[in-house]
Order: structure tokens, then C-alpha cells, then sequence
């Protein structure tokens, strides 16, 4: 188990959405993002903002939510992220579902900037269970882009 207090804490909260329990995975975010605050550690940054995006009902807030999520991860990438996979990994799903959430918002420009975004960084992943679930994802989206008459209008 991870002994950074943030990451324990992260942990509980995206159980609680896995378990169905939005309110509560958002209420632990919500008081990991004001302890953090918006210059803490990007590391910590990332992961909070990016699931706080996903414990979201609001489109405009999840996708809020995930470009605080790839503020910070610009932040790491620009400062270096000593491991070097760590940030990798992050921007084919930040990607993908800031396009999710522009589709959602009715924003197919949008939505398209930032699949070809997830595409470009998918693209030299190693190939293991998340990769492909984001191929999927991102094939997934495509198809909505492209056959919006497929399915129900997001805005309405």
C-alpha cells in the first residue's frame, strides 16, 4: 500500500465511485483538492482533479475538473517527471475524456482536438489492460463524432 497520505486518502475516494457513491468520492476530493490546493504537488494534482472529473454529473464540470487535470500534468511534464511513465500515461485519458466531455457539451470541435490529442499520446503506449481499454474508448468516441445520428443528442 501506498504510505503517501494524499494517495491513501485518493485511493478511498475512487473506491467510492467505483462503488457507485459519486457524492461521497467527490466530497473526499473535494477536501484533497482544497488541502492540495491548485499549485500543490502536480503528482497529487493529477490524480485528484482527473477523478474528481469522472465523480461529476455536470458536463462543464467534469470537464473543468479534467484541464485542472492536464494543467498539472503540463506542470510535471514541464518540470520533468523523473520517471519518465508516470505523465505518459495520463494524457491518452485525460485526452480522451476531456473529448467525452466536450461531445457531451455539444462541442464536436472540441471533442475532435482532443481525441486526436488521446490518439497522438495512446499511440506509444505499451499495449496492457488500460491501453487497451483507452483504444477502446477512443474508437468509441470516434464513432459517436462520426455517427452522432447513432446516438442521443448529449445536450438535450
Amino acid at each position: 500500500m501506498n504510505d503517501d497520505p494524499i494517495m491513501q486518502r485518493a485511493f478511498e475516494g475512487q473506491q467510492r465511485l467505483m462503488g457507485g457513491d459519486r457524492a461521497g468520492a467527490r466530497a473526499i476530493y473535494g477536501e484533497l483538492w482544497a488541502e492540495i490546493g491548485a499549485s500543490g504537488d502536480p503528482k497529487h494534482r493529477i490524480w485528484v482533479a482527473h477523478i474528481m472529473a469522472d465523480a461529476q454529473e455536470d458536463p462543464a464540470e467534469e470537464v473543468r475538473w479534467d484541464l485542472l487535470a492536464l494543467e498539472a500534468a503540463d506542470a510535471l511534464a514541464e518540470r520533468g517527471d523523473p520517471s519518465g511513465v508516470g505523465i505518459r500515461t495520463f494524457y491518452p485519458s485525460l485526452h480522451l475524456n476531456l473529448g467525452e466531455g466536450y461531445r457531451k457539451l455539444g462541442d464536436p470541435a472540441r471533442a475532435r482536438d482532443h481525441l486526436e490529442q488521446a490518439e497522438t499520446h495512446a499511440a506509444g503506449q505499451p499495449l496492457d489492460d488500460e491501453t487497451t481499454g483507452i483504444l477502446r474508448a477512443i474508437a468509441a468516441l470516434r464513432d459517436k463524432l462520426d455517427h452522432p445520428e447513432r446516438y442521443p443528442d448529449p445536450t438535450a
